[in-house]
């Protein structure tokens, strides 16, 4: 029996399959049954005293089940993250562009924030950590929040589209909160009109931080999936108010110091506390001249 068996497999390989499952290890047993597979190969390698060839082609095939079955310590460690940030349709293109990068899916919808308190609209974003941090997704998220409004985001109005994060653990809420008292305190999203001469920066007093998951989460139909990729000319006015808060924020601008032109400054506006947050704007600055004393601005972000 043992002989017959060894000879199947022999054919499996010569065939370019892998080998038959191992009889006894079911597909719904705790144990994996590839290990239990390649074993037997061996086995049969070792046993089979007929060719010193069917032994090498057994030892490929054992070889090659390992190749073709990564073990589960190459599984992916999969997470949520939700947060809100006015028309939900934004976030959902925002995050879904980074597919490339780790995220899985992004789920726009309705979630609850505490009782009796109306929901927002959200996006809830599966990733793989192995490959993207949670971090790194917020960069993205304040990227494209508006975390001073204190009525809405933008141009949306109302308290369904206020903004929010919900963390899942201890070290979620210190990595938001401190990155948030950092923004804050390095005036990116502006000084208050009457304080300018002293420059006391604005509150982001948009971004409440609430404990995942929320007491709600609703996704949208299907016919409201996809909005900005597929009616783009439906939110018009909003994509414009985006663009100009973007670029004023996150753009470049093009100067002259002390008559020497051709500087590119990225992200002009964040400066000291705000480099802690988004450190790539530090190295992409690097030997870039400060906007200060003899400047001339000479294009940039339209």
């Amino acid at each position: 029996v043992v002989t017959s068996r060894c000879t199947a497999m022999v054919a499996f390989v010569r065939a370019g399959v892998p080998a038959p499952r191992v009889v006894g290890v079911s597909s719904g047993a705790t144990r994996d049954a590839r290990p239990a597979r390649r074993d037997a190969v061996v086995a049969c390698a070792r046993g089979d005293p007929r060719s010193h060839a069917n032994a090498a082609l057994l030892s490929l095939a054992a070889s090659s089940l390992l190749l073709a079955h990564p073990s589960a310590a190459q599984a992916e460690t999969l997470r949520e993250m939700t947060v809100a940030a006015g028309n939900a349709a934004f976030l959902e293109k925002e995050f879904t562009d980074l597919k490339y990068a780790g995220v899985k899916t992004v789920v726009p919808g309705l979630a609850g924030t505490e009782p009796g308190s109306e929901p927002v609209e959200a996006v809830r974003v599966t990733y793989d950590a192995d490959k993207i941090s949670h971090e790194t997704l917020m960069r993205t998220y304040w990227q494209h929040a508006d975390p001073v409004n204190a009525n809405g985001s933008f141009k949306e109005s109302g308290a369904r589209f206020k903004g929010a994060v919900w963390v899942a653990d201890a070290n979620e809420r210190a990595e938001v909160e401190t990155n948030l008292q950092r923004l804050e305190n390095s005036g990116i999203f502006g000084f208050e009109a009457s304080q300018q001469n002293g420059k006391t920066p604005k509150a982001l007093v948009n971004v409440p931080v609430y404990d995942a998951p929320p007491t709600t989460f609703e996704p949208f139909p299907e016919e409201s999936l996809r909005r900005l990729t597929l009616n783009p000319k439906g939110l018009e006015k909003e994509i414009k108010a985006r663009e100009i808060y973007f670029k004023d924020l996150w753009g470049f601008v093009q100067f002259c110091a002390d008559k020497v032109c051709g500087y590119v400054r990225f992200a002009p506006r964040c400066t000291n506390e705000c480099l802690d947050v988004f450190p790539q704007y530090l190295a992409r600055n690097a030997g870039v001249p400060p906007l200060e004393g003899n400047i001339k601005i000479t294009g940039g972000s339209k």
